[in-house]
């Protein structure tokens, strides 16, 4: 075993100097926006109804004279290019997922009039950059820019197979009718990363995005510059890339199996801690999900303490080990109010998710007395006795004051006795940590201009179906030793990735993978519908799974260039995704 405070402060140098210079930012014009993970791919139809998009989290808004919100950021600038005044003041929000290499936009726009900018090139709707993987700015649009009596949105794309996007108007929106008002548009877009030139372990990308908003005009010939207005928004610039998306929040982790009884002291100076698989939870984390800082809106107030908390998951049988490892240099509870320093952990029942069964582990500084340790606490109708804690101090903190300088930081270590919540060696614990950060808010320290209050979290902060719309959790797995040979035995969904390369010439690889032994059925469509090939069509075991298609029909004739359709079918699953074959 190796020295504690060795092994704290060496990582604690490690993380501080790896990580982003820093991660303030104000909620107009974020110079980047942490993108939470999908639970499941969003079906591009420009219906927004899946219960990914109701989630609490992070979104830009589009719209003059904007005052942001707690998860509302306002963005860059606004130019009103055409017209003396800008009457249909439009809000446009804008909201990102990711689910693997597969970036979601959605826009939601109220705009009263839905409109091609005469006969320019410009309409309602998105236009942006984003970066490439060669580092190439690339141009996709999705907007209303076709002449006529109500046409469909365009989208346009220079990457070939790159994006996807379509949009409903809103009950009332009639496209290039000045005649009525209208009520706005949904419009969703996918663009897939890996076509972009991307690995799937992407975590930051480079774009920027523009909003247009003519107004009063048909879309004819002579009405830009003489008839209505234009109004456009943007963030970043005005044509280049200059903010970035963080692909954050991973869903899984595997806590691997060891043998060794934890030393429940907090040190984590066990063996077993070294390489554990893990989150780093902070503000603007890639790891992490979201994060909130309260005094954003208090210009008196800067948020200096940004710390960051290593949390580490080991399992022995079905005693899950989580360790935290913080650098935080405030160490204290938040004198106002109940919270503290520390680890707030949602807990569920094996299967269920509800939000009324949600069960509470804190490891968390609840003490206001000074020098003193965590405060182990269960809640929320936790067994009696399903989870134990501690908690380290190295020799430089001193708890609950700022009399004594900067702190060193923190240790944790919990012990979740798994079995009491149904859970066996091998299953998926679901779970969401929340790490507080209280800083300069002890007794004899809090100012409201000065004191901060930061949770951030793997998961959602409150697990709450009333407060964060959706609820949502993330897995921890228990894994057997042989499930860290072979990753396939701990998949625990169905997937479909996208192809590669794509577009392709003539041979494609396609990626799937099974949650159970079942029979999988992968086909190939033209444009028309018609089935083209099949290239598995079998009973499989539960894992990943690889098919080649080598652009040939089932009689072994080679297909014509265009956009083809993949589809595999399960009695459980059936996903489609599209391609793009180029001679």
């Amino acid at each position: 075993m190796s020295k504690p405070f060795t092994v704290f402060l060496f990582i604690g140098i490690l993380f501080l100097l790896g990580s982003t210079a820093s991660f303030g930012q104000s909620h107009n014009d974020p110079p980047f926006l942490q993108i939470q993970s999908a639970e499941n791919p969003i079906t591009i139809d420009g219906v927004a109804d899946e219960t990914d998009w109701l989630r609490r989290f992070d979104f830009l808004v589009f719209k003059n004279g904007f005052k942001p919100g707690d998860v509302e950021f306002g963005v860059t600038q606004h130019l009103l290019v055409d017209g003396d005044t800008y009457l249909d003041t439009t809000t446009t929000i804008v909201k990102m997922l990711h689910y693997g290499t597969d970036l979601y936009i959605l826009i939601d726009s109220d705009d009263k009039y839905v409109n091609k900018w005469g006969n320019s090139w410009e309409g309602d709707g998105l236009f942006m950059k984003i970066r490439d993987g060669n580092g190439i700015d690339r141009e996709i649009k999705l907007y209303f820019n076709a002449a006529g009596t109500d046409p469909d949105i365009v989208h346009e794309e220079q990457v070939v197979g790159s994006s996807e996007g379509v949009a409903t108007k809103k009950t009332g929106t009639v496209v290039n009718d000045t005649s009525q008002i209208d009520a706005g548009y949904l419009a969703e877009l996918v663009i897939h990363l890996d076509v972009l030139g991307y690995a799937a372990d992407v975590e930051e990308v480079a774009i920027n995005m523009n909003i247009f908003d003519p107004d009063k005009q048909t879309g004819v010939a002579g009405e830009e510059w003489n008839i209505g207005s234009f109004h456009k928004s943007w963030w970043g610039t005005e044509w280049g890339n200059s903010r970035l998306i963080r692909l954050a929040d991973r869903p899984m982790k595997i806590a691997q199996a060891t043998e060794t009884e934890i030393n429940l002291d907090g040190v984590l100076d066990e063996d077993f801690w070294v390489g554990a698989d893990s989150v780093i939870v902070a503000k603007g984390s890639y790891t992490s999900s979201g994060g909130y800082y309260a005094q954003w809106g208090d210009t008196l107030n800067e948020y200096t303490d940004q710390s960051e908390a290593i949390v580490k998951f080991k399992h022995n049988g079905t005693d899950l080990y989580i360790g935290v490892m913080s650098n935080d240099s405030s160490v204290c509870k938040w004198s106002p109010g109940w919270e503290a320093d520390g680890l707030f952990l949602w807990m569920t029942n094996k299967g269920d998710k509800r939000p009324a069964a949600r069960m509470e582990i804190k490891n968390m500084y609840f003490s206001a007395t000074q020098g003193t340790g965590a405060v182990f606490e269960l809640g929320g109708a936790a067994p009696v006795g399903s989870a134990v804690g501690a908690s380290h101090e190295p020799e430089g903190t001193v708890t609950q004051t700022e009399t004594n300088g900067a702190d060193d930081g923190y240790s944790l270590e919990t012990v979740v006795y798994t079995d009491y919540y149904g859970y066996s060696e091998g299953d998926t614990v679901y779970l969401s940590v929340v790490i507080w950060d209280m800083d300069y808010a002890s007794a004899d320290a809090y100012d409201a201009h000065i004191s901060d209050y930061a949770p951030n979290w793997w998961g959602t902060q409150w697990c709450d179906v009333n407060f964060e719309k959706q609820y949502l959790y993330r897995g921890v797995v228990l894994a057997f030793p042989s499930q860290i040979e072979d990753q396939t035995l701990i998949v625990r969904e169905f997937a479909l990735d996208q192809n590669y390369p794509n577009p392709f010439n003539p041979i494609t690889n396609i990626r799937y993978t099974l949650a159970s032994k079942t029979n999988a059925k992968v086909e190939i469509f033209n444009i028309l519908g018609e089935r083209i090939s099949t290239l598995s069509n079998d009973i499989q075991d539960a894992g990943r799974h690889e098919v080649i298609w080598n652009g040939t029909n089932d009689q072994g004739k080679a297909v014509v260039s265009g956009i083809y359709f993949y589809t595999i079918t399960t009695p459980q699953f059936t996903q489609t995704k599209k391609m793009v074959l180029i001679k």
